[in-house]
């Protein structure tokens, strides 16, 4: 290696011991050497990565104590538990596919001319489900705002009715998370009128945990990945597409995301109910 070279490894070092978010651009204007040459060095002889910062939630204080106590609550249960439990939400999908500027690239030899165009005020489409390690509740479209009175009605006359007929249904526990419809008191003492103890009500799921939701650490993302193959040309076409991929996930895939939700409550309790990364 060249003394320059070495003179470069050095300072680039100290630059990003520094600061570990500094861009290949700026780092090689700072040293005074090519942008190119700063990416050969990072990789070849520091042996850098380039890792994305991850977005979660921010946890309040009182929220580490609920996910603690709720993740030991579910792990003292027998086994056969998370076989019989049901976790439940909503998401949003839009007609037009959203890009991923971290993750969507080009390899082209110049840059491309042609632009993905947006609308301003794209079509979208917001999709119940629930997930067990058996079985899909949904989808369920609401084609308006959701409150306490059409989110029962849901409950009442799409969920209840597929539910009874599963088999054993009177031991299965039922999840949904704090939004502002799921936590009416008309909505809870439904549920808790239903499901008796084995309803997960407001005072027991942690609140600001996605990642421990398997509707959110799965199925939306999975859904999102897929639905727009073939692109829709109407909400109508994009509804038909999440039907089709829900059709194709299968008992094995929903087990296999239980045995999953189970290993996230053993790594939450290792990150002591903070934020914790898959292994």
């Amino acid at each position: 290696m060249s003394e320059k070279r070495k003179n470069a490894e050095n300072r680039l070092k100290i630059l990003i011991t520094d600061n570990p978010s500094l861009s290949t651009r700026k780092a090689a204007s700072a040293i005074g050497i090519s942008h190119e040459t700063v990416r050969i060095i990072f990789k070849d002889d520091l042996h850098l990565k380039p890792y994305k910062i991850q977005e979660c939630h921010e946890l309040e204080p009182a929220d580490l104590e609920k996910r603690l106590f709720f993740a030991h609550w579910f792990l003292r249960l027998p086994n056969e538990t998370s076989r019989l439990f049901i976790c439940s939400d909503e998401a949003y999908f839009t007609l037009t596919e959203s890009l991923n500027k971290q993750n969507n690239r080009l390899w082209l030899e110049s840059r491309p001319i042609d632009k993905i165009e947006r609308p301003l005020y794209d079509e979208k489409v917001l999709v119940w489900c629930a997930i067990s390690a058996s079985k899909i509740y949904g989808p369920f479209y609401f084609e308006e705002t959701v409150n306490q009175h059409n989110y029962l009605k849901m409950l009442q006359t799409f969920f209840l009715p597929k539910h009874l007929r599963t088999i054993s249904y009177k031991q299965y526990y039922f999840q949904q998370d704090g939004a502002t419809p799921h936590t009416s008191n008309i909505v809870q003492d439904w549920l808790r009128s239903k499901c008796s103890d084995r309803f997960i009500d407001k005072t027991q799921w942690p609140p600001r945990s996605p990642d421990l939701n398997p509707c959110d650490f799965y199925l939306w993302g999975h859904l999102k990945a897929l639905v727009y193959n073939p692109l829709p040309k109407t909400i109508n076409q994009l509804k038909a597409n999440i039907e089709r991929e829900i059709k194709k996930i299968n008992r094995e895939i929903l087990e296999s995301t239980f045995t999953n939700f189970k290993k996230r409550l053993n790594l939450l309790i290792e990150a002591k109910s903070g934020h914790f990364e898959e292994k």
